[in-house]
């Protein structure tokens, strides 16, 4: 398209880059998505041939072949078949002109290739013919109908496609891995791109916030509250399961059994002689989720195509590692990923209420791509928060809570953490964290809990974009609390303890003072800052998990108790 651009009538022109996307500038983070996505193209006939030809590199000077350069490919069809590939092209348009006239748009594209494929020098790949039919209005069903009677959803997302999300490329290597949840930042961005080019707003990445509400007619009040909108992270469940629930930390597995030792009055529980059971991460056969599925990896090498050449650009291979949605079993079973969308942040009921079935329809009518490279899916709003795997015990028991962490979370300041002397552990900071966050109704009595970074792209792309001119090239990484990390708390105050529980079970661990200052510098809202807020689907909680109580482990010197007893 590129080379006919010079071609098009000046009063006629395209944003290609807009359509198909580009490179961010040198030196920027920011995101340039395309705007049509093809899908794959699937040969309408089956492989008619099972052989291999072989296929030499020629050393320019000898003229004889390279050395370890004979190569085998697949010829799965004779020379001289006509092969038909069928796929389909997504876009959005205003209306049925301005969809013809993109439709035509893509037919002069496909036409002017003479060749698709590898091996184009030497004959294979020559295209015959295109055609592209005219533009059909994708069918939906109708608006989900909610009763209104709570300040939740949770939405159950169906990919028809295998899904990649939240994967970085290193440096180091051109491989991409995915995760296998899909962030609640990831699915408000997604929908949020997919109400701006619904509503021919672009870039499509443009923040959704009340001094645009106007330009989005029926969904005035979900743009007004965007930013407050808690959207968790989306966990894979075999179709029509419950959410799966992260265990904590202090799950521990022995002789096969699986246990937990939060409740242990020991500080070092022991089993059978004396030994030390075996913790996450060590543990064989310890799954750290009650109810998750476990998708099909998948793996599929890509290239970029050099514009002169029409050959892979040098050091443009990648290979991506995508999640099925079915599990990888010989009669595979579907797997949908699963949120909870909460809306207690937006106060006025009126508009708590409109805001809630806005989003609702603007999922079902408008978010069918997510994750990198725009993969298809379908999404369902339901009424209420979904049914969790595991349930919960009392919210305070015998002046007893454990928390554990079902999302991972900002807590501690990286510099604080830096300043401790060496061999000193973390009890006195989250001590002092817990103490502040819960204004002194709680405190910590113990922990058990992990931490990592987040670090280069993400530090650039939010707050990094504010301090670019002054630190181009600065590595700030976020430090996180992560997930499954548990805390064992003593109530001080219990009435004012059952409300801060309450309020972070509906909303999420909110951001410590310290972080607030830091992220909220330069006039930008927070979540521009720093994209591991609760409004992101971070800093989930699960409080007194009945976990706890089921699985108390039965330490060594609790039977040497009992059996003195018992004598």
């Amino acid at each position: 398209m590129e080379e006919l651009e010079p071609f098009f009538d000046p009063a006629d022109q395209f944003d290609l880059k807009g359509l198909f996307g580009t490179k961010s500038d040198e030196g920027s983070y920011e995101p340039l998505p395309a705007t049509f996505r093809f899908g794959d193209l699937v040969s309408s006939i089956k492989p008619d041939n099972e052989e291999t030809r072989t296929r030499v590199t020629i050393n320019r000077a000898s003229q004889t072949v390279k050395q370890n350069l004979l190569r085998e490919v697949e010829d799965l069809f004779a020379s001289g078949t006509e092969i038909c590939f069928n796929g389909e092209v997504t876009f959005s348009a205003p209306d049925l002109s301005a969809a013809t006239r993109l439709a035509s748009l893509v037919r002069l594209g496909l036409q002017w290739l003479a060749t698709v494929g590898a091996e184009k020098g030497v004959g294979f790949g020559r295209l015959k013919s295109v055609q592209v039919s005219a533009p059909s209005k994708k069918n939906t069903s109708a608006n989900p109908a909610l009763a209104g009677t709570t300040n939740a959803l949770h939405l159950r997302i169906t990919a028809h496609e295998p899904l990649l999300a939240g994967g970085i490329k290193s440096r180091r290597t051109n491989y991409i891995a995915s995760r296998q949840e899909l962030s609640g930042g990831l699915i408000k961005g997604a929908l949020a791109a997919a109400l701006n080019e619904a509503h021919g707003v672009f870039p499509v990445t443009k923040p959704l916030d009340a001094s645009c509400a106007t330009e989005f007619p029926g969904f005035d009040a979900l743009v007004r509250n965007f930013s407050a909108i808690r959207v968790t992270h989306a966990l894979p469940v075999l179709a029509g399961s419950p959410r799966p629930v992260r265990l904590p930390l202090s799950a521990v597995e022995y002789n096969g059994s699986i246990s937990d030792v939060a409740l242990s009055r020991e500080s070092v529980p022991l089993v059978d002689g004396c030994h030390s059971p075996a913790y996450q991460g060590d543990a064989k056969k310890l799954d750290p989720y009650i109810g998750l599925a476990k998708p099909a990896e998948l793996f599929v090498t890509r290239s970029e195509i050099n514009d002169v050449s029409q050959r892979t650009a040098e050091g443009q291979l990648f290979t991506y590692q995508f999640y099925a949605p079915h599990t990888d079993e010989k009669q595979p079973k579907p797997i949908e990923w699963i949120c909870n969308v909460n809306f207690d942040s937006i106060l006025e009921p009126a508009e708590r209420t409109a805001a809630r079935q806005q989003f609702a329809t603007a999922v079902h009518l408008h978010l069918h791509r997510l994750g990198k490279l725009g993969r298809s899916v379908t999404v369902a709003a339901n009424d209420g928060l979904a049914t969790p795997a595991a349930h919960n015990h009392d919210l305070i028991d015998d002046g007893l809570v454990l928390v554990t962490l079902q999302s991972s979370a900002i807590m501690l300041d990286p510099a604080e953490v830096r300043s401790l002397p060496l061999g000193m552990d973390l009890h006195e900071a989250y001590a002092k964290y817990w103490q502040d966050l819960s204004e002194g109704s709680l405190e910590l009595i113990d922990f058990f809990a992990h931490q990592g970074f987040e670090g280069g792209y993400l530090y650039h792309r939010y707050l990094g974009a504010a301090e670019r001119a002054d630190h181009p090239n600065r590595y700030r990484p976020y430090y996180l609390t992560l997930d499954g990390s548990l805390f064992k708390l003593q109530v001080v105050d219990e009435e004012k303890a059952i409300a801060v529980l309450t309020r972070w079970l509906s909303g999420g661990l909110p951001l410590p003072k310290w972080a607030l200052d830091e992220y909220g510098k330069y006039n930008r809202a927070i979540w521009k800052n720093c994209p591991f807020v609760p409004e992101n689907g971070y800093g989930e909680i699960a409080v007194n998990l009945n976990w706890h109580w089921d699985h108390p482990i039965e330490s060594y010197q609790a039977r040497e108790v009992d059996n003195d007893k018992s004598a």
